[in-house]
């Protein structure tokens, strides 16, 4: 009689088993957001536009510097990015 009972269970287990699905994996990597779509709060937003702005017109190489965020001044050198476009490294970033 215990034999029948677990066998039972056991066909009734397995059965049961075939009949939950599971929902599909996600993708492996997530669409990047759409412009003007809001951003959870930890993702990189990049540079503000001023600084983005800096080398705007400015030769290779020329000094900039600018009142930061905490009342300090940001400084750094007008570098060329391997995109060809000049860009803001502040000093001690390396």
């Amino acid at each position: 009689m215990k034999t029948t009972h677990a066998c039972t269970a056991l066909l009734l287990a397995a059965t049961l088993t075939g009949c939950i699905m599971l929902p599909p994996p996600p993708p492996p990597f997530a669409p990047p957001p759409r412009p003007g779509a809001s951003m959870p709060p930890f993702a990189y937003r990049g540079p503000p536009p001023e600084v983005s702005d800096a080398c705007a017109g400015q030769a290779e190489g020329a000094r900039f510097e600018m009142p930061g965020r905490r009342g300090d001044t940001l400084s750094g050198t007008c570098e060329r990015a391997p995109d060809g476009r000049l860009i803001l490294r502040p000093d001690g970033s390396r």
